[in-house]
């Protein structure tokens, strides 16, 4: 009678014990992925970037202005109708067409068009002084995602400065790169060509999104960052943000639908918040996977009060403190001590009973 309760048992028994083993291992090989997704969420990724995309929105006048001026500088000389062009149709593809983004475009280009000679060289001194905030906010971003300390005041302002002109320089390339194959399409959409052409146009588009993503992964983080080990976030990042472009029209139309004309603005904050999102996804990639910066047992406040808790007060606590070498040293313990009626602290009173004794 027993053993057949326990050979009625060990099917059961197996099957349990395959389960197990196949949960073991299915978090055994999850385990860095949950890993990276503390890290991000420890960085306080999130709240960053709803902090970069508000820059965004500050950062667009000025930064329209920076662009306008310095590639009529260069091209409006050149080719006054190309400049043109791309004042009227071409900027505005740098955005989606839901964003309503000429209502932040048209305002820049008018004040522009005011300011001459001395005025319009102050403008453009300005706006990338301004533009240079946003860059400023990014590399404290990347400072908590590689876990490394901020550049001094002088050289962030610099690399700030130097992003902006970056930023001028790259967004008319990607424009370019992303609008020839349409030309070029819409002169041969009736041949075979016209189909690769579109093909190259979605192509042409990953590679420019790429190649900002690689700049900024490599330039505006506090530490050498090498080509092998900063490809894997940009090309993540690249993907996704286009994917994100297809998709995000079809979520401000089906979500917001006729209201969309009316909180352009509110739409454009929605779009640079996840842009943001991907932005830091890329670089999270950067560091945990190629850098090997792990997560931290606990979110930015949280350590930043563990932290502060035990910091030294006085000289004799800074003598009492471990030594910076002495990484598993459990720190000693400085806060206010909670004092007895007859005006002793408690260490002193327990310090007291000890002589005593």
């Amino acid at each position: 009678m027993e053993m057949a309760t326990e050979t009625a048992r060990q099917p059961g028994s197996q099957k349990h014990q395959r389960i197990s083993r196949i949960l073991k291992t299915l978090d055994k090989k999850t385990k860095p992925f949950q890993e990276f997704w503390a890290k991000f969420n420890n960085d306080w990724s999130w709240n960053n970037a709803a902090g970069l995309a508000f820059n965004l929105i500050l950062s667009i006048f000025p930064l329209v202005i920076a662009l306008l001026a310095l590639i009529g500088f260069f091209a409006g000389r050149l080719d006054p109708v190309a400049y043109q062009d791309f004042k009227t149709s071409k900027l505005h593809d740098l955005f989606p067409a839901v964003t309503s983004s000429q209502n932040i475009i048209q305002p820049a280009l008018r004040q522009l068009t005011k300011d001459s000679g001395i005025l319009g060289i102050f403008a453009i001194v300005v706006s990338i002084f301004n533009g240079s905030r946003l860059f400023m906010f990014l590399q404290g971003c990347f400072d908590l995602i590689y876990h490394v300390r901020p550049r001094n005041v002088i050289v962030q302002n610099a690399l700030s400065v130097v992003m902006v002109l970056l930023f001028v320089i790259l967004v008319p390339i990607m424009v370019l790169a992303s609008s020839l194959p349409a030309i070029v399409s819409s002169l041969l959409q009736k041949t075979p060509e016209g189909l690769l052409l579109s093909v190259s146009g979605i192509v042409s588009g990953l590679i420019g999104a790429y190649v900002l993503f690689q700049v900024i992964y490599m330039v505006v983080p506090n530490q050498k960052i090498s080509f092998r080990k900063s490809w894997r976030g940009a090309v993540v990042a690249a993907f996704l943000l286009e994917l994100y472009l297809v998709l995000f029209p079809l979520y401000v139309t089906t979500f917001l639908g006729s209201f969309a004309s009316a909180v352009g603005v509110l739409i454009l904050l929605i779009f640079f918040y996840y842009f943001a999102i991907i932005l830091f996804l890329g670089a999270e990639v950067n560091a945990f996977f190629a850098e090997g910066v792990r997560s931290t047992p606990y979110d930015v406040p949280t350590m930043i009060h563990l932290l502060s808790s035990h910091l030294p007060t006085n000289e004799q606590d800074v003598k009492e403190q471990a030594a910076a070498d002495h990484k598993d040293e459990v720190p000693k313990e400085i806060r206010p001590k909670r004092v007895q009626s007859t005006g002793q602290s408690t260490d002193e009173s327990t310090r007291a009973e000890k002589r005593a004794s």
